[in-house]
């Protein structure tokens, strides 16, 4: 089921954490146990709305902000920094273990969290994500980073959501509701926030690693994702020794966003049966 005629749900209000490399904002409702959402390049704590709604009722849902985002403090354009942020969050929670659901971007963190603590995960879901890009340190920005930031200054913040947007929805397959949605959310991504990120993930290479995660694995994948580049799509199969995977029948890089309904029942179904 879509998204179309029905109302985006309102996320809870913003939280605030200080942790050893800076401040951390993310969002929390509900009670049970604990699932926690990573947000792609272009979201924030604001990306889960159908998933705070639908969720909270049994589990306690927290969506962090991640470094540069939101209230997020910056920190060091490499995984590791990252990785440390969330666990800080996950510290700070209290759970014994929590699930995990990491998104595009998030993914990238998640699975390199999950492979280097499995005492603190009890589920992982990688929703349309990837082992990192692997390029050497020597390498210069990413050109596509470049482009979007001239773009950005070219023709404003609000133009540029939208067009952050089209790439993450099949337009006019969604309600025009949840296309300027999103496109408000990527129109409030903070520029050396994204910078950082983005070179943190053109850095990044979890390869040695994801051979190493032990713990329940939902690997989603969007049949219609032009995001995710084939091949690292291929090399995050072949590499997770995941329990499950679900290529996801029309769907693009924002399943949340364009069939939460569906999304939603994979994420339930998933961690109550592990």
């Amino acid at each position: 089921m879509s998204s179309e005629n029905r109302e985006i749900p309102v996320c809870p209000e913003q939280q605030i954490i200080p942790t050893p490399q800076g401040n951390l904002s993310f969002r929390t409702c509900g009670a049970g146990e604990t699932i926690i959402f990573l947000h792609g390049i272009l979201g924030s704590s604001k990306a889960w709305p159908f998933q705070f709604a639908a969720l909270s009722p049994t589990y306690r849902i927290v969506a962090w902000d991640a470094p540069g985002y939101a209230d997020s403090a910056l920190v060091a354009a490499e995984i590791d920094a990252y990785e440390q942020m969330l666990h800080q969050l996950i510290l700070h929670l209290g759970d014994e273990k929590v699930s995990l659901v990491g998104h595009s971007m998030g993914g990238t963190i998640a699975s390199r969290y999950a492979a280097r603590h499995p005492e603190r995960i009890k589920n992982l879901v990688l929703s349309c994500t990837h082992p990192g890009y692997g390029a050497p340190e020597t390498a210069p920005i990413s050109e596509k980073l470049e482009t979007r930031l001239k773009e950005l200054a070219e023709i404003g913040r609000e133009a540029y959501g939208r067009n952050r947007a089209r790439d993450l929805l099949p337009f006019p397959d969604v309600p025009t509701a949840v296309l300027d949605y999103a496109a408000e959310i990527a129109a409030q991504t903070n520029l050396e926030g994204l910078r950082r990120a983005t070179r943190m993930l053109q850095l990044a290479d979890n390869r040695p690693l994801l051979p190493q995660i032990s713990v329940p694995t939902l690997i989603l994948t969007g049949e219609k994702d032009g995001v995710v580049q084939p091949k690292l799509k291929a090399d995050l199969l072949a590499l997770v020794p995941y329990t499950q995977h679900i290529e996801m029948p029309g769907l693009g890089h924002a399943p949340y966003f364009q069939a939460p309904d569906y999304y939603n029942t994979l994420l339930c179904e998933f961690i109550a049966n592990h």
